[in-house]
């Protein structure tokens, strides 16, 4: 087994040509992995691994050749001890027993079943996890924000997807969360890096929300930035009609 890879010179294989998802239920997770590698000037003969990961967790599988990719029957996720970790892929050089990396996808969040669309990138995994009694909670130590929610409540998948309680109360807080982080690491432009969690996340709040790229200088306070991105957020999801609704509904 290779255990070491040189990473001279490696060349980026967009997240838009690696599709994983992550199927079953309970403890029997595994994953399905497809790629398109085509055009990319990559050996026919050069090898694919593609990894699961999680903090210091992770598990390498083999996936065969560029010509060939042949996916392992075992495709578990046993070790990693949450539902829906990161992926990458490697595609890897061997000559004389050094093995090199020739190009590579780094961060790839999985599908899921509850996902509407199988391929999209998801910018917010979910976790579900014994929080005592929390309902909630936002995991921003990670390698990607995670949202964590807690697993003993009945009802918490739904409520989550398309309730009204979330919609309007939880969702803009974890966005909020989000944002602050990106700009406390010291990232504010949307334009910057496609691998980065916190470019994605101001690319959203520039290109989808409408907003303006968010103050440069790092000595400038960016709360009213925030703000607005969060407010404009609460508009697009109708959190406060929504959650009017909610009321209205509780009190007839």
């Amino acid at each position: 087994m290779i255990r070491r890879f040189n990473y001279t010179g490696r060349r980026k294989v967009p997240r838009s040509r690696v599709h994983v998802r992550i199927v079953g239920d309970g403890d029997q997770l595994h994953f399905d992995a497809e790629f398109d590698l085509g055009g990319l000037s990559i050996p026919d003969e050069a090898l694919l691994y593609v990894e699961a990961y999680h903090r210091s967790a992770y598990r390498r599988f083999d996936f065969g050749t560029v010509a060939d990719p042949r996916p392992p029957a075992d495709r578990t996720l046993v070790g990693i001890p949450v539902r829906r970790p990161l992926f990458r892929l490697k595609v890897v050089s061997v000559i004389d027993g050094i093995a090199r990396i020739l190009a590579a996808a780094e961060k790839i969040v999985p599908a899921t079943t509850d996902d509407e669309e199988a391929n999209r990138q998801s910018l917010l995994p979910v976790d579900y996890e014994d929080l005592g009694d929390r309902i909630w909670a936002i995991d921003l130590d990670s390698d990607w924000p995670r949202l964590r929610l807690n697993r003993r409540l009945e009802g918490i998948r739904e409520a989550a997807r398309s309730g009204a309680e979330f919609g309007s109360l939880v969702y803009p807080e974890v966005f909020r969360a989000i944002l602050a982080r990106a700009l406390d690491d010291g990232i504010s432009d949307p334009d910057c890096n496609d691998e980065d969690w916190g470019t994605l996340w101001l690319r959203f709040a520039c290109r989808e929300l409408g907003r303006p790229a968010p103050p440069q200088e790092a000595d400038t306070d960016a709360t009213d930035w925030i703000d607005d991105a969060v407010n404009a957020f609460c508009v697009r999801a109708q959190a406060a009609s929504n959650f009017e609704r909610l009321l209205k509904e509780r009190g007839d």
